[in-house]
């Protein structure tokens, strides 16, 4: 059987403590703090990411195994409304990208990547939504 992956880098994350990272739980098991390349923008009261092809530029996050990948994709795909249900353009797009565990390994996983324009003065330069 296929192991699938997820990262996460905003309110997914476990210290969000947010309603959709507990419906999630007995669904993933969280394997590692992780990065991907990126810069991280506030849009709202939410974060975004932008992919990045420099090493300097890194998006903070959380690599989680995932159980049951449909259901718990499905569900991911309805709260970031990029689901078939939604119109479009969404504002996010899912995807697979390069997470980093260190900097000697790393593993393809599914994330959320922002879909719409974004400015630099939004940008969070630690790369980390938690730590603003």
């Amino acid at each position: 059987m296929k192991t699938d992956y997820l990262f996460v880098y905003g309110t997914l994350m476990k210290a969000s403590e947010n309603a959709m990272h507990r419906l999630l739980l007995p669904h993933c098991k969280l394997v590692s703090r992780a990065w991907i390349l990126g810069k991280l923008y506030q849009i709202h009261h939410y974060p975004g990411v932008v992919e990045s092809k420099h090493a300097y530029e890194r998006a903070y996050g959380e690599l989680y195994q995932l159980s049951n990948l449909n259901h718990v994709l499905a569900q991911l795909d309805d709260y970031e409304e990029c689901s078939a249900a939604f119109p479009t353009p969404h504002e996010y797009q899912r995807k697979r990208v390069t997470v980093y565990l260190s900097e000697n390994k790393s593993q393809q996983a599914w994330a959320y990547i922002y879909a719409h324009p974004v400015s630099d003065e939004n940008r969070i330069m630690s790369g980390d939504f938690l730590d603003r």
